[in-house]
């Protein structure tokens, strides 16, 4: 039977840079106790096991596993928030380049497909998260197919997605959607910092 460390609470889980891609393996049937690096780069897994055994102890197997895999960061790096809003994922949509929209058919008699902008982007407040969660807010806006026909519907998604990584880039709200929401967003946000 094979048993991995306990885990760390969730509200420090994903926040131990220390620990990043290394994990605890205590295997019972045959003493091999170790250390697990663990990591994925451009669809590879890059993968390594530090034993206690050859190393000469836990703590120093760990000090071993630890160099390896910031070796393995100097060479490839994990990708920026940027990046990743970026990255075109092979389970997209057909019919857009533009990652992070994507077309969804609706069964129903009464609901029409629709071409949807998404982005998640990372929550910095002390809101409790459940266990195995990640402390991330997502924002959609979808455009009916029926409304606008499936090209303009596309092409509206498309201009939505970039506009919501722009607004993330420049700090602001990716939840505000037009121009005049933007200006009303500031002129009350003003009102009330000047209260």
């Amino acid at each position: 039977m094979t048993r991995v460390g306990p885990k760390s609470p969730p509200e420090t889980r994903f926040h131990e840079e220390a620990m990043y891609a290394i994990h605890r393996v205590d295997t019972d049937r045959h003493r091999q106790n170790a250390w697990l690096v663990h990591l994925t780069r451009g669809g590879k897994t890059i993968q390594m096991t530090f034993s206690d055994g050859t190393y000469g102890g836990k703590e120093q197997a760990l000090e071993v596993a630890k160099a390896y895999r910031d070796a393995v960061l100097r060479v490839v790096p994990p990708l920026t928030n940027k990046d990743m809003r970026m990255l075109v994922r092979k389970n997209r949509s057909e019919g857009s380049s533009v990652p992070g929209v994507y077309y969804i058919e609706r069964a129903g008699a009464h609901k029409s497909d629709i071409w949807m902008a998404r982005i998640e982007i990372a929550v910095d407040d002390d809101t409790p998260v459940p266990a195995g969660k990640r402390r991330r807010r997502q924002f959609t806006r979808s455009f009916n197919v029926a409304k606008y026909g499936y090209e303009e519907a596309r092409r509206m998604a498309e201009e939505e997605r970039i506009r919501m990584v722009l607004a993330v880039e420049n700090g602001e709200d990716p939840a505000l959607r037009s121009p005049q929401a933007v200006t009303l967003h500031q002129k009350l946000t003003f009102d009330e910092s000047a209260d």
